[in-house]
């Protein structure tokens, strides 16, 4: 079977982080990170031709010089090697993340630095992801697989975000927490989505009949879990101010939506993918309409 992940995302991720590092070069001005780092023109030029580099990098197995001089080994560790580049990059963004000042005019608010980067991290994962990633035998299984690996992806990615946002959060007349608070529910996402990516890509074959339950369950707990926050974030939705910046509602509820779908879709796609059977099955479809009833309760509560 043609492996569906390996040839089509990560090229297209490649051909995406390639256009932004050639939109980088050409639009290149000084950009000041506030209290924190100043790249004068010439580095962002740099930096738009390093993401230009590793988007083509993980194009090397079509280049024709290439097919049959270098082995497909060598060939997908330099892929592996460009989307691991990427996803460091991107996460050294998000650690140092601030508003920015572009060339002498142009500001930009720390929430609008930390979406540019973590849009990069989500193209670098899953080009990682997908270039690991081994279908099942059945075709119809293989895309609800490959669904559940995006949502998982998307999961970390949203952890990143939360991350990248770490700050002073006041959740007005809701709650008032600090910047552990969002470190915490950032990495708890990152975690929770890991884990589902491995649920997803578990080999089956010669495990024990307990193994397959323990991964069952562990999966609805997971995405359950994932859902419920999103839940939350929906309940709580009003506006906030994050280090002095007041922000309007959607953030909340874009963010509490994504999640709440995000959980539901992952618990639908292990049901079936897992070839859950009786109640067990019924209790994964079940669980699954009830998150997906609970967003509008959640929203207008």
């Amino acid at each position: 079977m043609k492996k569906i992940g390996s040839w089509f995302v990560p090229y297209l991720m490649g051909l995406l982080i390639a256009i932004e590092g050639a939109a980088l070069i050409i639009l290149a001005r000084r950009v000041e990170f506030v209290d924190v780092l100043v790249l004068d023109q010439t580095l962002v030029m740099v930096l738009g031709v390093v993401f230009f580099v590793l988007g083509m990098l993980l194009f090397v197995p079509l280049f024709p010089q290439w097919q049959g001089k270098v082995s497909e080994w060598i060939l997908k560790k330099v892929q592996l090697s460009a989307a691991v580049a990427v996803l460091m990059i991107s996460l050294i963004f998000l650690l140092i993340a601030a508003p920015a000042i572009v060339g002498d005019v142009d500001d930009i608010g720390k929430q609008w630095v930390v979406l540019i980067a973590s849009e990069m991290f989500l193209l670098g994962i899953l080009a990682f992801v997908f270039l690991y990633y081994e279908p099942l035998a059945n075709r119809r299984m293989a895309w609800l697989e490959w669904l559940g690996m995006f949502a998982a992806c998307l999961v970390i990615t949203e952890g990143a975000i939360i991350f990248g946002l770490r700050g002073d959060l006041n959740i007005h007349g809701e709650m008032h927490v600090g910047l552990e608070f969002m470190i915490i529910i950032g990495i708890i996402l990152i975690a929770l989505g890991i884990f589902e990516m491995m649920i997803f890509n578990r080999r089956r074959e010669g495990e024990s009949e307990k193994t397959i339950k323990i991964v069952d369950w562990a999966g609805l707990v997971v995405s359950l879990t994932i859902g419920v926050i999103g839940l939350i974030a929906l309940v709580v939705a009003t506006s906030i101010t994050l280090d002095g910046y007041t922000l309007g509602i959607m953030w909340l509820v874009v963010g509490g939506l994504q999640l709440a779908l995000l959980g539901a879709l992952l618990n639908y796609t292990q049901a079936l993918v897992g070839g859950r059977e009786g109640w067990n099955m019924d209790l994964g479809l079940i669980t699954t309409i009830v998150l997906l009833v609970m967003i509008p309760i959640a929203a207008l509560l």
